[in-house]
């Protein structure tokens, strides 16, 4: 099928691409790995952080030692 003089399906038959290819740098991958570390550690940290919370207002109640 042609719509309006493209076809649908591209170079190796995955389709058609409006951006230009371009190469990807070579840190990328090192990069994402880096903010995947980052976001994982902040998560932890937000976590210790709400269970302390709860530490201090279960002991302020008189719920913990």
């Amino acid at each position: 099928m042609v719509l309006l003089r493209f076809s649908r399906q591209g170079e190796g038959r995955r389709g058609i691409s409006l951006m230009a290819v371009e190469p990807r740098p070579r840190g990328l991958w090192l990069r994402r790995i880096g903010w995947l570390i980052a976001i994982w550690a902040a998560s932890i940290a937000a976590l210790a952080v709400i269970a302390l919370i709860f530490r201090v207002v279960m002991s302020m109640a008189g719920m913990t030692r």
